[in-house]
């Protein structure tokens, strides 16, 4: 199986290991429709696992399995909410987590809000030059207007100080981009649009949900973007694990329970890209109705096999894109400078230190050195220098001088003598060196000579 995506349907679905296999086994029995894969270790092309089964089983083995091949499990619910993603460990970075979590309540936090809100812009602004013409949404006039719209956001973002200013300008930019999607008629084949109720034929507001939830979409195309919405989310969060980032630390979307709120960050510059990617998905398949299944209160669900397709097809494009926007946030992050207390002087940046390796010279000809790591050019300078700046023979006879002038020369008596054991002896030889020093010697006059002259007086 050459696909990187498997999504796992059914009522009894399991995930378990096999003799060494990873055993995936769903489907509907009443259909029946049961399919049962076998995944060789080290010979699987998957990379992620997307199960949206209201029943079956995992088993520890798999989840084990799938963590030692890098595979992410993703547990999605009927209504495209993400219950639970289980993402294999990535390297840490403790210091990209530390400026994530300080840069909120520094002027940092204004800086970064503008990047993520001027990537939003730019990729909305993107889309509806680049893409909308050519999957007929909008008119030519229609759509100049709308980018000369939120270019005027973006230019009042440098103004916004608070976060209630940039959710004002990110809304007002949101409605502006929705307003071009909205009664976009939907790509139906012909004979469809006869058994459809009449708003399923176009695209409606992204507020047109039941119990004033998103969430419970009531047209198709919100059904799909919900869904897109929550394998972007997946594609997120492995993107913060991967690049060291905290998935709990928001920004534009404030610390809330049980919510990863930067996750949430990090796609809003990335869902006018999943629009863009659903509605070519759309035109290439071209939609009918056993693609969607309505509830009594009218809510869309998505059938398992349009599920299915879009998580092969887009999950892929949806990698890519996380992994650049996250890597670009560490980027901000890095440049961040931190305040610490109570550690250690934080190691300085890898340019700061580029420039004093090429600025350290050598220690006695002052000459740029080769590279990193000395301190001398060569052996020449090295002995050079010992010899005419560190003078170690001199400075040790200066020493030596000093220890006698106390009595204290380390070749008679003192330490020396007590580690030969004659310790009466080193303190004879101590107080003899100390009258040696008291009655300086003449002049062609020996000790002995001294000592009997000493007796007599």
């Amino acid at each position: 199986m050459s696909e990187r995506v498997l999504v796992i349907e059914g009522y009894d679905a399991r995930l378990y290991v096999e003799r060494g296999h990873l055993v995936t086994r769903d489907g509907f029995a009443n259909e029946g429709k049961i399919r049962e894969i076998h995944f060789p270790r080290g010979r699987s092309a998957i990379e992620r696992i997307v199960i949206r089964a209201p029943g079956g089983t995992v088993s520890m083995e798999a989840i084990s399995w799938c963590a030692s091949m890098g595979i992410a499990i993703s547990f999605v619910a009927s209504d495209s909410t993400l219950l639970n993603c289980l993402i294999p460990d990535a390297p840490h970075d403790g210091p990209v987590k530390r400026a994530q979590a300080v840069s909120a309540v520094t002027d940092d936090a204004l800086v970064l809000a503008r990047y993520l809100l001027t990537k939003k812009m730019d990729s909305q602004i993107a889309v509806v030059e680049r893409d909308f013409g050519r999957l007929g949404i909008g008119s030519d006039p229609s759509r100049r207007g709308a980018v000369a719209q939120i270019r005027s956001c973006i230019e009042s973002l440098n103004q916004a100080q608070t976060l209630v200013d940039f959710l004002t300008l990110e809304g007002r930019a949101a409605q502006i981009y929705w307003d071009l999607l909205v009664a976009t008629p939907l790509p139906w084949r012909e004979w469809a649009l006869k058994r459809i109720p009449a708003h399923w034929a176009a695209i409606s507001p992204r507020t047109s949900g039941r119990r004033e939830r998103v969430r419970d979409a009531t047209d198709p195309f919100n059904a799909i973007l919900n869904y897109c919405y929550t394998l972007l989310e997946v594609e997120a969060r492995i993107s913060c694990e991967a690049v060291g980032l905290d998935p709990d630390l928001g920004l534009l979307h404030t610390d809330d329970r049980l919510r990863e709120s930067f996750v949430y960050d990090l796609l809003e510059p990335l869902r006018s890209k999943a629009d863009v990617w659903a509605l070519e998905l759309l035109h290439k398949e071209r939609l009918h109705p056993a693609m969607f299944h309505e509830l009594r209160d009218g809510i869309v669900r998505l059938d398992p096999d349009l599920t299915g397709l879009l998580a092969k097809t887009l999950m892929p494009r949806f990698r890519k894109a996380a992994v650049e926007i996250a890597n670009d946030y560490a980027k901000q992050l890095r440049r961040i400078d931190v305040p610490r207390r109570l550690v250690r002087e934080a190691p300085k940046p890898i340019a700061v230190r580029r420039e004093m390796w090429k600025r350290s010279a050598c220690g006695y000809c002052k000459e740029p050195l080769p590279r990193k790591g000395l301190k001398f050019c060569g052996r020449h300078c090295y002995l050079r220098y010992s010899v005419e700046v560190a003078k170690p023979i001199e400075k040790a006879q200066v020493r030596l001088a000093e220890m006698r002038a106390t009595g204290l020369s380390p070749g008679h008596g003192g330490q020396a003598a007590k580690k030969r054991g004659a310790k009466k002896r080193g303190a004879k030889i101590s107080q003899s060196n100390r009258r040696r020093v008291l009655v300086p010697a003449t002049k062609g006059t020996s000790t002995r000579s001294r000592s009997a002259a000493k007796k007599t007086g």
